[in-house]
């Protein structure tokens, strides 16, 4: 195929994350089914009937957040959710991780912000019971964890000696890797807060760095990239350590991952940079085949980044562009695909909406849309699921995507077909269950798209009967049988039944004499080893 090969690597979009939290917090007055509410004049007054929050807030104050022109402090988010009648954290949780991500000054004061309340006297007993049901294996919920790292990391809580902190973020990760949903959001901005904090944060990055030398875990990717939270030199040299000297091929993808991140924000030295410029020429213009086309997407996105001479950059600029449509894509026009064709995926999922708000708000929803589907960086399309699955467009979304996976045009490549199907992981309810399983078990279907089709079905609402189950088992347990990437797809598929609540029956699948079973039976291991109380903790 022939295409123009741009001079330097194109910059990837960006909006802002007071942006995409204005809109969030807009769409849901906007969409309340009491009138009054969806007027500015009427939100403000419900607004300050609580007289904490009456100071100061009026129908513009309330129009600046919403537009953007002014970050909305955590404690109106709170306030919306208490109007809007919607549940705890159903907005602050997406909200700090999308600020999280992007940080910044703005970002670190919304983070650090508390409940508007004043610490109180007997938040030192609390704490020390939530220590010691997180060290005796008591049961957390995300609350728990928001308040003891809160407390640890902005309210000048002291944990001594070193080993407790270790042993607390060994939980925090445990829990992290196997929760979804606001359960994950809110322990993952949890990690964070010790990731960043310069007491806990060179246990949080050890803890990580450990977890990244065990082949068998099933957090490799999230573990790795995690450690793009810490600008401790550590961090960046357990990154770099799996870059050049992976434990498997997930904490390499994790630390290219993570490696867009710290380089945007200036994490590594100028010895580490020079070791990832290494690591990228050797991804973009090394042999084909010895890297999955994801690694060479992930590079792709730090080459607008890395330090590189004119002609070095235009020879991995050139190489890239040769490595798929999707890198092509990503150096030519900043995205996964072409602008033409972005805009009109985005209008077909906008067209099946019945109502994508006023004109500004119509444009941020396709913003997002567009990043759900074709960011370059997998952490903003993962985000932007989260912010499109808080808001009331969900589930006509994640119909519009199930019906757009299903059309053959777009079975054809996974270019376009497993974006979605990542999205639907979580967008994706009962409705739309069926039609992931069936992609699953499908005769036809590229191989990559099943597999994130397997993925993608241990995230998704509802249940699929035992008899369902048993067939895709078998299936990719055969298809995977003797092929260089085994171990790989039989860790997705352990992982899917696990997240699917099915742990009871892949214990008894692996458990029956198929030869063919045995690496998934040892790949099990990790799974039917968690203590039961890390387990239920994560669900909470």
């Amino acid at each position: 195929m022939t295409h123009s090969v741009p001079a330097v690597p194109a910059v990837i979009g960006w909006t802002p994350w007071q942006v995409r939290a204005g809109w969030l917090l807009r769409s849901h007055r906007l969409c309340h089914a009491d009138p009054v509410l969806r007027r500015l004049a009427g939100f403000a007054r419900a607004y300050r009937e609580d007289r904490r929050y009456a100071r100061g807030v009026s129908p513009s104050s309330l129009s600046r957040w919403e537009n953007g022109l002014v970050p909305v402090p955590a404690s109106a988010v709170r306030r919306y959710e208490d109007v809007l009648g919607l549940s705890a954290c159903h907005l602050l949780a997406p909200i700090q991780t999308i600020a999280r991500h992007e940080g910044g000054m703005t970002a670190a004061a919304f983070l650090r912000a508390d409940r508007g309340d004043s610490p109180s006297a007997s938040s030192g007993p609390r704490m020390e019971h939530l220590l010691a049901r997180t060290l005796d294996g008591g049961v957390l919920t995300g609350t728990d964890w928001d308040d003891l790292t809160r407390w640890a990391a902005y309210e000048g809580g002291q944990v001594y000696p070193g080993r407790v902190r270790h042993a607390v973020v060994q939980r925090l990760l445990e829990e992290t890797v196997v929760a979804g949903g606001t359960a994950w959001m809110l322990r993952f901005e949890a990690l964070n807060r010790l990731m960043a904090d310069p007491l806990w944060g060179p246990e949080a990055i050890a803890v990580c760095a450990e977890v990244a030398q065990q082949p068998d875990h099933v957090g490799l990717i999230e573990t790795v990239c995690a450690l793009d939270g810490s600008p401790h030199p550590d961090a960046g040299r357990a990154v770099l350590r799996q870059l050049t000297d992976p434990t498997t091929g997930d904490t390499r993808y994790g630390a290219l991952l993570a490696a867009a991140r710290k380089t945007r924000k200036g994490h590594f030295t100028a010895e580490q940079t020079r070791t990832l410029v290494d690591v990228v020429h050797g991804v973009l213009a090394g042999p084909r085949l010895s890297q999955p086309s994801s690694f060479a997407e992930a590079a792709a996105v730090l080459l607008h980044r890395l330090p590189l001479s004119a002609a070095h950059r235009a020879q991995l600029t050139t190489s890239a562009s040769d490595r798929g449509s999707a890198v092509n894509s990503i150096v030519t026009h900043g995205s996964l695909t072409d602008p033409a064709t972005a805009a009109i995926t985005v209008s077909r999922v906008l067209g099946r909406l019945d109502d994508p708000g006023p004109g500004p708000a119509a444009t941020v929803l396709g913003t997002l849309i567009d990043d759900l589907l074709h960011h370059p960086v997998a952490d903003v399309r993962l985000y932007a699921a989260m912010m499109l699955r808080a808001s009331p467009y969900g589930p006509r979304i994640a119909s519009a995507l199930a019906a757009d996976v299903c059309q053959v045009a777009v079975l054809g490549t996974g270019d376009r077909a497993i974006p979605i199907l990542h999205a639907l992981r979580v967008l994706g309810g009962p409705d739309q269950r069926a039609v992931v399983a069936d992609l699953t078990l499908a005769r036809g279907v590229p191989r990559a798209i099943a597999l994130a089709a397997v993925h993608a079905l241990g995230h998704i609402g509802g249940r699929s009967p035992e008899s369902y189950w048993r067939a895709v088992f078998h299936q990719h347990v055969r298809a995977a049988h003797g092929t260089a990437d085994q171990r790989e797809v039989l860790k997705r598929l352990v992982y899917a039944f696990a997240m699917g609540g099915e742990l009871e029956l892949l214990t008894r699948l692996v458990a029956e004499p198929e030869p063919r079973g045995r690496p998934a039976r040892d790949l099990s291991g990790w799974w039917t080893n968690l203590d039961h109380h890390v387990r239920d903790s994560a669900q909470r």
